[in-house]
């Protein structure tokens, strides 16, 4: 074998190999591309679920100062009962 056929042998399985390692590379992408998508899916889930703990947060408050003034008002009934009461008819 003379040396021109040894270096297109040699051509040859390079050009194989980058073949192989080019669809390997084709094939890893799609799985990244893949694994990005479920990320961006995770990240807005995330996003969601922080807006959600953020309104949770807000109806708690609003249910607080709602029994504040339950209370401000039940403490205010029972003045106009002793009030009512002390009333001579």
């Amino acid at each position: 074998m003379d040396n021109i056929q040894m270096l297109e042998e040699k051509i040859t399985k390079v050009i194989e190999k980058i073949k192989v390692l080019t669809e390997e590379n084709r094939s890893l992408n799609g799985k990244i591309n893949q694994f990005q998508a479920k990320l961006d899916e995770k990240d807005q889930q995330i996003e969601t679920l922080k807006k959600e703990l953020k309104d949770a947060d807000q109806l708690k408050e609003n249910i607080d100062q709602l029994k504040t003034e339950r209370e401000a008002i039940k403490a205010q009934v029972e003045e106009l009962i002793k009030d009512l009461e002390t009333v001579e008819l």
